[in-house]
């Protein structure tokens, strides 16, 4: 064999080993987990690698509860009130509204009548402060304090820290006086297992993206459930290369090639509740069983960077705001006269497919009808969504704070089309 084959074979096998090693990275990129310090009631302190109520893995994955209260309602009129509360022409309510306002307790109660759940990603939480059972406070990178109040398992949830000096701790939510979360060490060996990554199969299209079985199985170390023929299994996610839906089951096919047709487990049934997937530069989408076809686990992912530090969601939405009549109002935005932080979530559902997008990723919102709008996304996805308030007529409209003391509220049905920039 002549020199220069020698060098040319040479060459290629370093190029390979090269790549290798940048898949590997990203298939097991440590930057992708979930970081933090708990600090109990007894000033007891665990650092570590972090699974939330066995369930969120990833700085990517939901931390869900509800406002306590609307802060916004405060800036609309009587009529505004009452057109918001379909009482346009019921005098005695208008009355009402003005009793409201003139007590202190009372109009927490009336304003609570507008409170709405509370969603982001873990990367944009800079700490939580447990104040009881159900009450919550979550400091946000910038600062700013956010008081929740129950609204999702995540509240009330045990905490995993797979510490590195003592290994995993489960630590009772009671227990629990802070979280607080920080960059995830470079090199981190994860204590739970790898990310799941993918493509999936539905009636309507195929989505790639990290995966979520079952809406909590996200983790090669988790395990699928089910019986077959000759008894119960319970395979780890990390052998599976492709689960199908077949009959009033699944065909849970293993990288080996061996194969097994499951069922009679709400993991591989009509049961499951979900499969979700989460796709970056996008937010993530939940399949309901009936719209899924299969899910093929790959064995890298594709580039990204979800470290902690590339969460910067924390940022006031800004955007103009174009009428029905042709007026444009440009400023701070408070949507659905709640969200006003790119962390927070539009919601909306096309061909049975939820969708939940981080503002930040929104260009533009237009209403096409009383129940859809038109979404486009900053990497030029339209979609069309229907169904969630945010979407629909039971939007509670926008404010636009062209100035802070006196913002300019716009009803929904007013609304022509939101930019944002």
């Amino acid at each position: 064999m002549n020199s220069k084959l020698l060098i040319v074979i040479f060459g290629a096998l370093i190029n390979a080993c090269i790549l290798h090693a940048i898949s590997s990275v990203n298939a097991d990129d440590s930057s992708l987990f979930i970081y933090g310090k708990v600090t109990t009631i007894d000033n007891e302190t665990y650092e570590g690698q972090i699974r939330w109520g066995g369930e969120e893995a990833f700085w990517f994955d939901m931390f869900n509860s509800s406002k306590e209260k609307n802060e916004y309602l405060k800036y609309l009129s009587d009529d505004q009130l009452d057109a918001l509360n379909g009482h346009e022409d019921n005098h005695a309510s208008n009355n009402w509204n003005k009793w409201f306002k003139s007590s202190k307790n009372s109009w927490s109660n009336w304003d609570n009548k507008h409170t709405h759940l509370f969603a982001c990603q873990f990367g944009d939480i800079a700490s939580l402060i447990i104040h009881g059972d159900e009450d919550v406070e979550l400091v946000l990178k910038n600062g700013e304090a956010l008081h929740l109040d129950g609204g999702s398992n995540d509240i009330g949830a045990d905490v995993m820290v797979h510490d590195g000096e003592i290994g995993d701790v489960n630590i009772d939510w009671r227990r629990i006086k802070k979280v607080e979360f920080m960059n995830t060490p470079n090199g981190l060996v994860s204590g739970f297992g790898q990310a799941l990554w993918g493509a999936v199969e539905t009636e309507h299209g195929n989505f790639t993206g990290f995966l979520q079985w079952d809406h909590d199985e996200r983790l090669t170390k988790d395990v699928l459930d089910g019986e077959y023929e000759d008894g119960e299994l319970s395979i780890e996610f990390g052998k599976i290369k492709k689960i199908q839906k077949y009959g009033h089951g699944s065909k849970v096919t293993l990288h080996s090639g061996r194969s097994f047709n499951l069922y009679d487990s709400n993991d591989v049934d009509e049961d499951n509740r979900g499969i979700i997937v989460n796709i970056p530069g996008q937010g993530r989408v939940d399949i309901e069983w009936d719209e899924f076809v299969s899910m093929t686990i790959a064995e890298q992912a594709d580039n990204y960077n979800y470290s902690y530090t590339s969460f910067t969601g924390d940022q006031a939405l800004n955007a103009t705001v174009e009428t029905v009549e042709g007026k444009k109002y440009s400023g701070a935005l408070v949507f659905d006269l709640d969200e006003k932080y790119q962390l927070e979530m539009l919601d909306g559902v096309k061909d049975d497919i939820t969708y939940f997008i981080p503002f930040g990723h929104v260009a533009e919102i237009s209403p096409l009808n009383r129940e859809e709008s038109e979404v486009i996304l900053i990497n030029g996805t339209k979609l069309i969504l229907e169904e969630k308030v945010d979407v629909t007529r039971n939007n509670d409209g926008v404010l636009v704070f062209e100035n802070a003391q006196n913002p300019q509220y716009i009803p929904w049905n007013q609304v022509r089309k939101v930019s944002f920039r």
